[in-house]
């Protein structure tokens, strides 16, 4: 048994105390013994004070306890172990405890540290907004783009910025909005994102903010700079092997000594070896010219001549092209019209070589064998005529789909790359827009926007 147990000692004292009343009373009522009934009450305060400070240290500490981890006071001690049994076992769970909050602690901490440089360090304003109106996030870059001190009630910035709190109204929209602000006489436009996230019974509002003409830019610079890796590549790719092989001629015209060679010095296998060479320094220097000139005719478009084009005989005439080709590949090419008088004006001779390009392309990407399908088709929308080229083939890979329409960028071994960025360059000219649609393994649609 262990006598040093909570139960043990608490129930001894509890029963001592009783003894000690209930022979006070036999006494008091059988006997008149003054003294000693003072004595035996003494007693009775004895046990009672140490019953409660017995109750107490264990009341302080689980106190102590309780404040520690409230206000993360991890370096706290306790003074249960002493008493043995059940109060060692207790102090040692408080310590684990307070063991495993640190730990829980830190890496809170850690995340916090970790988001608050991610928020400091994105390119992106951020500001979170509660259900009382109250924010209680915003990061450096929104301070710097609304040029702001870092406001914590929602009204004060209402009250710096009015047309803020116009576009965001009630908090009763999701999603993009652009805004054309003033800041400082300078006029700026930003993109404007609002989210909501509800946890439990509360509503947070997020609000994103990011300057168009940065991101503009942003983009701008990543094309250039794809454009002049490829551009690099195929240069070296022509001028390697041709500076490779006037190299070997070089010296093959020359004696060890460094003296030209007479005519006399040149056997049949020598004059084969510089004929060959020659003639790959021929392909690889017309490669080289065949692809300057597909970069000059990619930016230097002329201006479309515009005219009204029905599209029926666009499509007719695209068809008409292409079908012989289309046969050999077994494959059918169609168009689909819900309204035949269906119009729009462009330059009837760029808009054709779009469709051929992407037709083209789109045979392609027919795999062998394979009963292939191109489908035509148009219709109006809201913002003008949409006409989309629709296949069944191999689709494109998920992560080449933004390089596509980069400038001699190819999927194709033989590809030139020009097809598709030219096509694009067209639809930028007649102020509409050329997107894809594409899934691995089922087929791709391409998008000729147009905007009246």
């Amino acid at each position: 048994m262990n006598f040093k147990s909570y139960p043990f000692q608490f129930g001894l004292r509890l029963m001592g105390i009783i003894l000690s009343i209930t022979f006070g009373l036999f006494l008091a009522q059988k006997f008149n013994l003054f003294f000693t009934l003072l004595v035996l009450m003494l007693l009775i305060l004895v046990q009672i004070w140490d019953f409660w400070r017995y109750q107490s240290s264990l009341i302080r500490e689980t106190k102590k306890f309780l404040e520690a981890a409230r206000f993360g006071d991890y370096s706290t001690r306790f003074e249960l172990a002493s008493k043995g049994g059940v109060f060692a076992d207790l102090e040692e769970e408080f310590m684990l405890l307070l063991n495993q909050l640190k730990t829980s602690r830190a890496s809170q901490d850690n995340q916090e540290a970790l988001l608050g440089e991610i928020l400091k360090n994105i390119n992106l304003g951020i500001l979170g907004i509660n259900g009382k109106k109250e924010i209680f996030l915003i990061n450096e870059k929104a301070q710097e783009i609304l040029n702001i001190p870092p406001f914590q009630r929602w009204e004060r910035l209402s009250e710096r910025i009015p047309e803020l709190k116009n576009l965001i109204g009630n908090f009763d929209f999701t999603g993009r909005k652009l805004w054309e602000h003033n800041f400082n006489g300078k006029k700026t436009e930003l993109y404007l994102d609002l989210q909501h996230i509800k946890l439990k019974e509360d509503t947070f509002h997020l609000i994103s903010l990011s300057n168009l003409h940065q991101e503009v830019e942003e983009k701008e610079i990543d094309a250039w700079h794809k454009l002049i890796r490829i551009l690099a590549h195929e240069v070296m790719n022509s001028v390697t092997p041709v500076v490779s092989l006037s190299e070997t001629v070089s010296t093959m015209l020359v004696n060890d000594d460094g003296k030209k060679k007479k005519i006399t010095d040149l056997d049949e296998q020598d004059l084969d070896d510089i004929r060959e060479a020659c003639k790959t320094i021929v392909r690889r220097s017309k490669g080289m010219l065949s692809f300057v000139d597909e970069y000059r005719k990619l930016t230097q478009l002329p201006a479309p001549a515009k005219e009204v084009i029905s599209i029926k005989t666009l499509f007719e005439d695209c068809l008409s092209l292409l079908q012989a080709s289309a046969k050999k590949q077994n494959c059918i090419i169609r168009y689909k019209l819900d309204q035949q008088r269906l119009a729009l004006k462009a330059d009837r001779k760029m808009i054709e070589q779009v469709l051929v390009n992407l037709i083209k392309n789109a045979l392609a990407a027919m795999p062998a064998n394979h009963a292939g399908e191109i489908e035509l088709s148009a219709k109006l929308s809201e913002s003008g005529v949409v006409i989309r080229v629709s296949d069944n083939g191999e689709g494109i890979e998920e992560d080449l789909i933004n390089q596509i329409f980069v400038p001699f960028f190819s999927t194709r071994k033989n590809g030139s790359g020009i097809g598709l960025s030219l096509s694009k360059n067209i639809m930028k000219m007649h102020g509409g827009d050329l997107k894809v649609q594409s899934q691995e393994g089922v087929g791709s649609s391409f998008l000729l926007q147009f905007k009246d």
